[in-house]
């Protein structure tokens, strides 16, 4: 707080009571006791349960399927410092479909089968959606650029 050209300290917060400090400092301590010590039925106050056999074996279903898929032809030049187990870990439970993943996929067989016949798709590129809806009768590929997404 500014008075005139000189600065005034502001009230201190009354102290709290040694009680309060003493439980909140042995609640701290507790937490830290259980997440340091590995307990695999409590860690950081959260109570942790077992998975069922179906869990697990759904888990592993989705490893193998990952797996598959990081080790497909698209991705034979790709180093990934990390295992399919990880990356399932990191997932959520509901599957996910995105649209955009489904086009790639098209784009990417499509590609390739213009390599293996010495082939190209012919495009254009469009300024507009309505340009896309005109071109796609007509071309296999439509070029649209970053800035129109």
């Amino acid at each position: 707080q500014v008075v005139g050209d000189r600065f005034c300290e502001q009230p201190r917060p009354a102290p709290r009571p040694p009680s309060l400090v003493r439980a909140m400092a042995h609640r701290a301590l507790t937490i830290q006791r259980q997440v340091l010590a590995g307990d695999a039925s409590i860690s950081g106050g959260v109570e942790m349960r077992g998975t069922s056999a179906s869990e697990d074996a759904e888990f592993a279903e989705r490893v193998k399927a990952m797996q598959q898929w990081m080790s497909s032809e698209r991705f034979k030049h790709t180093t990934r410092p990390y295992k399919a187990e990880d990356v399932v870990k990191m997932q959520g439970t509901l599957p996910l479909h995105f649209t955009g993943a489904k086009v790639s996929d098209k784009l990417y067989k499509m590609l390739r089968e213009h390599q293996a016949n010495g082939t190209c798709s012919h495009t254009f590129g469009a300024l507009d959606p309505v340009q896309v809806v005109q071109m796609a009768k007509y071309l296999t590929t439509v070029y649209v650029s970053g800035w129109q997404c």
